[in-house]
């Protein structure tokens, strides 16, 4: 008797259908929360505002379009920043 009690007391609590729907009910939270706060790479994609109109390659400031232009397009003369305005 004293064997089955001790195996009695190191069982979990939750019986397993319970476990299942606490379980899922956890994902599913985690989802969610995943899927409000969007990636990584979709906030990246946000943040570049500056569209290259040659290559179309994308910068995140106008100082590194400014750069791009020097090494990429040094024949060609860099848009002014208010062109950019409206990407």
């Amino acid at each position: 008797a004293a064997a089955a009690a001790a195996a009695a007391a190191r069982r979990p609590y939750m019986v397993r259908g319970h476990a299942k729907e606490v379980a899922q009910q956890k994902n599913a939270a985690k989802q969610a929360a995943l899927k409000k706060s969007g990636t990584q790479k979709g906030a990246a994609e946000k943040k570049l505002n500056f569209l290259c109109p040659l290559c179309k390659s994308t910068m995140v400031n106008y100082i590194q379009m400014k750069q791009h232009y020097d090494s990429k397009h040094p024949k060609e003369r860099v848009p002014e920043e208010s062109s950019f305005a409206a990407s």
